[in-house]
């Protein structure tokens, strides 16, 4: 029993340490796919006992990235150590196994960017890619850049201040190889204003702005005379091309390097009248101008007044007449950026008639009128109370000389031409008419109205007067003052105006006082009967004795004689005679007697 259990005891330990020596046993390398590669590029190590997550390591401690992996084989990625000759080593939980020599490449620098791809000496550049460690030399043609960080994917250098200004190579010269690109030692150029923006052909240009030594101007693609243009590092002062045409303004600096202005330069070119389509106007009124480069004007005057303007195509121009202050001959001119340019053609410019004079403002139809005023220029039409009219004759801008028709009556002239109309009332003198004499009854030297039409200027006649009456304040058509004159008698009124026919109003009474009056007997008595006699008796209304006035008298009369009856009440003293013209008292006196 004891001999059997020290068997069993016996196999389970020896297989105890037979099952142990398995499981702990390192990896074993034993073959690579190639013995020398360049970095990230595959290969394939061989062996036993990789389990499951074996590491691949280069030289001392540079791990390698592993595609995949299983017991007898790992492929990987050389991991980006020195170039040159090291081991390769697998390492797993159990240990590590014994090295292969393995030769690592280093391969050619790649260049995916270079920011900026120019600038001055001094000027920080980085470079983007890949292998770029391993730096042997970095260099501008055979001047050494300064390095300032260097890693696999990204250098960062500074422009030596020995390279020349002007396009370059910039070397990058690994362990791997050398790889060059362009550059260009020189600052972006800058355009920061260009003035001024609305020009023409032969003026200067400036441009404001930075890095612009070695530039090259041009205008919308055309390259301005280098003899003729100033460059500094900040300006640059060039002459426009005759040739040049409206666009943007480019600075180019070694050629790659380009500076384009924000604005667009105008350039326009000097205008030209050639005909214009009217040789007169007025205020408001439109006329063509033909011309050429007229899409370039900015600005049209006539007699140095703005007027607007509208441009129909390139070579005519819509112009309105301006306000004037008087009627004359003028200049048409135009201007713009390009220059400017006058008419040779003549132009008058006309205002509208105005301030009308009808000589005679009183006429007859059928004669003849003549009409003066301001500005009667062009002078299309003239009307005399409707009715269109020939101008006989005219003094252009003085006078015009009409007929009268026949049929006419009293209205307005009127005159017109394209710039307005002006008018003047004209009487056409018709045979006079007396409405009203106010009063019918006045004495020598005092004021009568004669009320109806016509009655301007017209002569008035009283009865028994040898000359025409007086005038009295007013002389309208409707309306005539005059003054009784001093030999009128009583009777008709004639009434004679420009028409030379007479008429006969109402009869007209003048009144003249009573005077030379006497009387018979000088003494009475109450109911007693005396004669009076005198000048003007006729017109005898009242007799009075005197007894402050009040003693009105009983008369007849008798041709240029009154028989009077002495009223009671009546005292000695004056006889008083009323008529129209007035009071009148003897110079003797009456007594009357008990």
């Amino acid at each position: 029993m004891k001999s059997t259990f020290l068997l069993f005891f016996l196999c389970i330990l020896s297989f105890s340490i037979s099952s142990c020596r398995v499981q702990h046993s390192p990896p074993e390398l034993v073959k690579l796919s190639i013995n020398q590669a360049y970095v990230d590029q595959a290969i394939t190590v061989t062996g036993y006992q990789f389990g499951s997550s074996p590491s691949v390591i280069f030289g001392a401690a540079t791990v390698a990235p592993i595609v995949s992996n299983d017991e007898t084989t790992i492929r990987l990625t050389v991991p980006r150590v020195a170039p040159g000759k090291t081991q390769i080593r697998v390492q797993t939980e159990e240990g590590t196994s014994d090295p292969l020599l393995f030769t690592v490449l280093q391969p050619g620098p790649i260049v995916n960017s270079i920011q900026p791809t120019n600038g001055l000496p001094g000027t920080e550049i980085i470079i983007t890619g890949d292998y770029l460690n391993q730096i042997k030399r970095i260099r501008f043609n055979d001047s050494d850049a300064v390095i300032k960080d260097s890693t696999a994917q990204k250098l960062t250098i500074v422009v030596p201040v020995t390279v020349p200004r002007g396009p370059t190579f910039l070397y990058i010269e690994t362990v791997g190889g050398e790889v060059g690109n362009r550059f260009t030692v020189a600052g972006t150029p800058q355009i920061i204003s260009v003035s001024p923006l609305n020009t023409k052909p032969g003026a200067e240009l400036v441009i404001l702005g930075k890095n612009f030594t070695d530039g090259i101007v041009s205008i919308n693609g055309l390259t301005t005379d280098k003899a003729l243009t100033t460059i500094k590092d900040t300006e640059i002062r060039t002459i426009i091309p005759a040739t040049a045409t409206s666009g943007k303004v480019v600075v180019r600096v070694f050629e790659t390097l380009v500076a384009t202005s924000t604005d667009t330069v105008k350039i326009f070119q000097p205008p030209f009248i050639t005909h214009l389509l009217a040789s007169d106007g007025y205020a408001g009124e439109k006329i063509i101008v033909e011309g050429n480069n007229m899409s370039e004007v900015s600005t049209f005057a006539i007699d140095n007044v703005p007027a607007s303007f509208r441009l129909l195509n390139s070579r005519q121009v819509e112009v309105t007449v301006p306000a004037l202050p008087a009627s004359k001959q003028v200049s048409v001119s135009a201007s713009g950026v390009g220059g400017n340019t006058s008419a040779t053609d003549p132009f008058f410019y006309y205002l509208a008639p105005s301030a009308l004079v009808l000589n005679p403002a009183r006429q007859l139809p059928g004669k003849n009128l003549t009409i003066s005023g301001k500005d009667l220029y062009r002078i299309t039409s003239v009307t005399i109370s409707g009715i269109t009219v020939p101008i006989t004759s005219r003094n252009e801008g003085i006078d015009l000389l009409v007929g009268i028709p026949p049929t006419a009556v009293s209205g307005p002239v009127t005159v017109t031409s394209k710039a307005g109309t002006a008018s003047a009332p004209l009487t056409l003198v018709q045979q006079a008419v007396v409405t009203d004499i106010i009063p019918l009854k006045a004495r020598p030297g005092e004021r009568v109205v004669l009320r109806g039409n016509f009655l301007m200027n017209a002569q008035i006649l009283f009865t028994g007067s040898a000359t025409a009456a007086a005038d009295g304040g007013k002389n309208e058509e409707t309306e005539r003052w005059v003054t009784v004159p001093a030999d009128a008698q009583t009777g008709p009124l004639k009434v004679t105006n420009l028409t030379n026919t007479t008429i006969t109003t109402t009869p007209f009474t003048v009144l003249r006082l009573i005077s030379a009056v006497d009387f018979t007997l000088k003494t009475g008595k109450v109911g007693d009967e005396i004669i009076l006699t005198g000048q003007n008796m006729a017109t005898v209304q009242e007799i009075r004795f005197s007894n402050g006035g009040s003693v009105a008298a009983k008369f007849v009369l008798e041709g240029t004689t009154a028989r009077v009856t002495v009223p009671t009440g009546a005292v000695t003293g004056q006889i008083c005679l009323t008529n129209g013209a007035g009071t009148s008292c003897t110079s003797a006196i009456f007594t009357v007697t008990k």
